[in-house]
Formats: C-alpha cells, structure tokens, sequence
C-alpha cells in the first residue's frame, strides 16, 4: 500500500459506531485495530490531512521523512509484549528491521561514548570507559530493570474502575512510585559522584524531552531500560504502520476520516455520548476515547461544566513538554552512497544537560544543547528499492515555544521575512553540527526544510508544539486521574499523557483502552501462544 492508504478520507454520515476515537496517532491506531479485530465498528476523527498522527512520514521532492518513529525498542522479539501488539493491530504484516549493534552514540568534546546492545554489554561498554564506577554502573542497570517491573503494576491501575483509585493508587503505585517521585539527578547522583559517567547514563535525555535534574527518574528508567536489547525500525518506513492497520479498521465496517476537526465531547449526566464536530455535525457512540493529550481533552473539548476542579488545577501546575526544531535533509546518493550509520547519534554541549538546556533556551546564541541525528534510509532495508539515488537524515534540538509565540496565529509557509531569516540562521547552525558529524554529507545536499514548534502545533494540533505532551515530571506521576480512565464514564485516553513517551507506549495505552471497552485482559490475549 502507499499514500493513499494514509489519507483515508471515508464519510461516516449517518452510520453509528461503538467507539470514536479523537485523533489518529499511535494509541487511538491500535485500539481501534483491537477492537475492530474483536468485531466492534470504530471511527478514527484526524483533522490533518494525514492520518497516523507521529508515525506519519511526509514527502518533498522525492524524498521522505519520518517524524516521530526514528526506532523502537524491544521488538526484535516475537515473543515480547510490544511486538505482539504490533503484530496483533497489523496482522503480523509489518515487518521489524533490527539496527546497528551500537544503537546509540553519544559525542561530547572529549571523546565518544556508545550505547551497545544488550545489558550485559552495555554495562561492560559503560565498566570499560568508567572502570572506578563498576559498582554504581550495575546498580544502574539493576535500577533499570526493577522500575520496569514496578510499572507493570503502576500501569494495571489504568483499566480498573476508578472508585478503586483510593485502595489501589496506594498499594500498586507506590513501588512505581517512589522511582518517580525523584528526579534523575536526585537518583544518579546517590549511585555515583562523577558528573561524566551521570551526562553519559543521560545522554538520551532528548527521548523524553527533560533533562536530568527536572525528569522523573521512572521516565528516564522506562526510556533507557527500553533500549538495552537494542533498537529496530519498521521496514517499509514508519508510515507502513497506519498502512496495515487501516484495512483492520475499514475490514470491520470501521472507518478512518482525515481533516475532520472535533469541537467537543458530548456529555450528559456525567457519561459522554460522543462528538460535535468543527461544522456542526453531531457523531455518538458507546465511548469516546481521546489521543488529543489531556491538556486538550479535559481543558478544551471537554465542556467547561464537566470539567472537574482538581484536574484543572493539576493541569495548570503541569506544563507541556518542551518543542522542537527538525531539519529535513534529502541528500543525493543511495544509502551505500552516502554512508550514514543506523546508529542513532546525540551531539551535546557538555556533559551538564541541566546547564547547556538553560543556557540556550535563555539566549539562543549559545551551543545547541543536544542535536540528535538520525537516519531512516539508513535504517529501512528496503529504502534503496523505494526511493533509488536517495536518502535522508534528521537533525532535532529542543527549542522553547517562547521564540516562536510572536507569530502564533499566522499561516504555515506564510509568517513572514522575520520569522524565515530566524529559520535560516536556525538551520545553518543545525547544518554545520551535521556536517561537523558527517563531512561525506558535504556537497550531496540537495532538499533542506526546517520545522519549529509552530510546525508541532499546526500538524499535530500539539498545544505551544509540545513534542511529548505533559512533561514527564515526579509531579506529572503524582496524579492519580491521570490514567485511561478519565473522570468521565465513558470517556478513555490514550496517547503519551496516558502512559508514558514514545510510540510503543502509546500503542500499549491502546492495549489498555480496549481491556476496558472489551472487559477483558487484552494484554494476557495478546501473551497466550495461541494468539493470532
């Protein structure tokens, strides 16, 4: 399948569903597949022109993009849970590429540091560079695994009726809990006192969007456990994902319409009934489930009536998670040709992630803090078939949606000489970090664009371009509404604000939204051996 597949575009006037889902990203996708899958009639609302949300790819000139699934861990595994989710909402039709054995490559002025697949091997990459540290580095590691654990039952919470949220939050959350009521600084300094080995073990501080002294060390854990097995990418690129799950949607009577804006929930006595529509248009349905985040959910869609007082008040002491910017390079040459690693590579400042990110959200000359290179031609086996004589790579930094707020309310590619000369001296410093990193690149450059945080809240509707929703902050992981089960019967979320970062967690957020609409342990489906 191709584009098309990715701008289902079906009118769903006068049809009923069981369930509406508002958004398309990775969360709403795979619980509409589950459910479909279980015979349910599902409608996914996306009000881009694109569906897939942050596993969509986009095209210039011949060339594609991914924005949001550069790779993901622990799918290398048929027998994981993750993969056997995918392979369950994609009827095992996607294929998984593995990456390279160094995964991760963190570079700093003083020398390279490599993330290597597998525990054991990653600890004794990390003993061999830090040999006065074994001690701490395998405390680390054992950290790693043992908040995983804990989340399994932080997570079950999710699908249990919420008048069980005082008995339960207690006991099932506290072991999680007590990982996440600490910063990651807080935590890895009481493992080690050398400030190289604590700006190494957070080098993929960008995967989550927070630095050290700021994230909740459960959200770090989660992020760095993820990857120790390693990191794949899907083959066909990340676009294949809504490829195949579309027609498990559309199979089951479902449909999937694009630019279809809601306006708002429709709630009555307590219980929403389903969605009001940009045009006025009225869709109803057994449950709504929301992938829109839960600043846009309960503080925008849902009406001002409903809206429960401690959740607003939560919601205003949590804020978004920092925006982006994104240079898109087409390059001239075959994958072969040029030469780029599936590695993913991290540039930092220094070793201080706290002080190089204050540094330059306070003054936007100073050194790009973390700029973070990936490649998806590098990655995807079978690019070279599909895009001959090309490849791609992507340069992302965090940057303050406070730069950009001066032009909110003006149009995509129309902001005026400002804000494209801000754009271009942007660019050329994101530029010179690649060509520092990969000088063969110098000369094959031959398409070049670069998104802001305005480009996040234009495409993806994120509020002030947040990259990964609400920040994965301790305070973010003390709420206890904050869950699949939002206030409102009938009413679910899904999505990073439901679980944690990244595209497999919202997929597992989706596991857990459809246990509750099914009534059943989807999750304990999906792990049997027998499950198709």
């Amino acid at each position: 399948m191709g584009l098309l597949s990715r701008r289902v575009d079906a009118s769903a006037t006068g049809a009923s569903f069981d369930v509406i889902f508002i958004g398309s990203g990775m969360g709403s996708l795979g619980a509409a597949a589950i459910l479909s899958r279980h015979g349910l009639k599902v409608l996914v609302l996306e009000r881009h022109s694109v569906a897939g949300g942050m596993t969509h790819t986009f095209q210039r000139k011949g060339y594609e993009w991914d924005v949001g699934v550069h790779c993901l861990g622990k799918l290398h595994d048929p027998d994981e849970p993750l993969r056997r989710a995918f392979d369950f909402v994609t009827e095992g039709a996607l294929g998984w590429a593995r990456m390279d054995r160094v995964y991760d490559r963190l570079v700093f002025a003083d020398r390279r540091h490599d993330y290597v697949t597998g525990a054991k091997a990653f600890e004794a990459e990390l003993c061999g560079t830090f040999p006065s540290e074994r001690k701490a580095i395998a405390a680390y590691v054992k950290l790693l695994h043992g908040v995983e654990r804990a989340s399994q039952r932080y997570f079950i919470q999710h699908v249990l009726p919420r008048w069980l949220t005082p008995l339960t939050h207690p006991v099932l959350g506290w072991p999680f809990r007590r990982h996440s009521n600490r910063t990651t600084r807080d935590v890895l300094s009481s493992l080690t006192s050398n400030p190289r080995l604590v700006g190494v073990l957070t080098g993929q501080w960008g995967n989550y969007a927070l630095p050290p002294g700021d994230s909740s060390f459960a959200m770090h854990a989660l992020v760095a456990e993820n990857y120790l097995e390693g990191a794949c990418y899907p083959v066909g690129g990340a676009g294949g994902i809504l490829d195949h799950i579309a027609p498990v949607i559309t199979r089951a009577g479902g449909q999937v319409r694009v630019r279809t804006e809601v306006k708002e929930i429709l709630v009555k006595e307590g219980r929403a009934l389903g969605v009001r529509l940009s045009d006025g248009e009225e869709l109803h349905a057994r449950y709504v489930i929301s992938g829109a985040g839960a600043a846009q959910t309960l503080g925008s869609l849902l009406p001002e009536t409903w809206r429960p007082p401690e959740v607003t008040r939560a919601l205003q002491r949590i804020p978004q998670s920092i925006g982006h910017l994104g240079l898109y390079l087409g390059l001239k040459g075959a994958p072969d040709e040029v030469a780029l690693p599936a590695t993913n590579v991290w540039v930092h400042a220094g070793y201080d992630h706290d002080a190089n990110l204050r540094a330059f959200t306070r003054d936007v000359s100073a050194p790009l803090p973390v700029v973070y290179l990936s490649s998806s031609s590098a990655r995807d086996p079978s690019w070279a078939r599909r895009h001959p004589g090309r490849s791609t790579l992507t340069a992302l930094c965090p940057a303050p949606y406070d730069w950009f707020e001066k032009w909110e309310g003006t149009r995509w590619r129309r902001r005026g000489a400002e804000y494209d000369d801000f754009k271009a001296r942007l660019a050329e410093r994101l530029l010179s970090v690649v060509l520092e990193q990969f000088p063969q690149l110098k000369g094959r450059v031959e398409y070049q664009e670069l998104s802001t945080p305005l480009s996040t809240a234009h495409f993806a509707h994120r509020p002030r371009g947040s990259i990964y929703g609400l920040e994965h902050s301790p305070e973010r992981f003390r709420q206890p509404w904050l869950r699949s089960r939002l206030p409102i019967q009938g009413l679910l979320l899904v999505g990073q604000d439901a679980v944690s970062v990244g595209v497999g967690a919202s997929l597992m957020s989706g596991v857990l939204a459809a246990s509750i609409v099914l009534r059943r342990n989807v999750l304990g489906d999906l792990l049997r051996k027998d499950s198709p």
